[in-house]
């Protein structure tokens, strides 16, 4: 995938939106451990999506480490009135997407739905980098 940060600025937090698959990944290979180890990534959006923080989770070698992070960026007890969407990546260094990460897609999807926040995308990186929204032919949900 191209590099964003090669053309363009990266966006600014509250001012800018992350309005598209490039800029996006552009933003989480910025905060990728090098050499890639196993993290999950969030990009938290406001309802503009512009960007409010990046929080870097070591140690998600487990697949289902992903509802922790979900659980941990839009928590079910608490309102989050500034969190309007997220970006996810979750790094499987030598590994990749599974047959399993459709359902966790939807799960994500709807958890984050059920609190108001909504799923724009989950990068899986590993061999490769593939987004397990692609694989159920749901149309992207990045604003343009």
């Amino acid at each position: 995938m191209p590099n964003f940060c090669d053309a363009h600025r990266l966006p600014r937090a509250g001012v800018d939106p992350i309005d598209s698959e490039l800029v996006g990944f552009s933003m989480i290979a910025q905060v990728l451990a090098r050499p890639l180890r196993a993290e999950t990534i969030a990009l938290l959006l406001d309802d503009r999506r512009r960007g409010i923080s990046v929080l870097v989770v070591n140690g998600t070698d487990r697949p289902e480490a992903l509802f922790d992070v979900v659980d941990l960026v839009a928590p079910a007890d608490r309102h989050q009135a500034e969190l309007g969407a997220v970006v996810l990546a979750t790094v499987r260094p030598g590994g990749g997407v599974d047959d399993a990460d459709v359902d966790r897609w939807l799960e994500a999807s709807d958890v984050l739905g059920d609190r108001g926040v909504e799923l724009v995308e989950w990068f899986v990186i590993g061999a490769g980098v593939a987004c397990p929204r692609d694989l159920l032919g749901e149309p992207p949900r990045w604003r343009r």
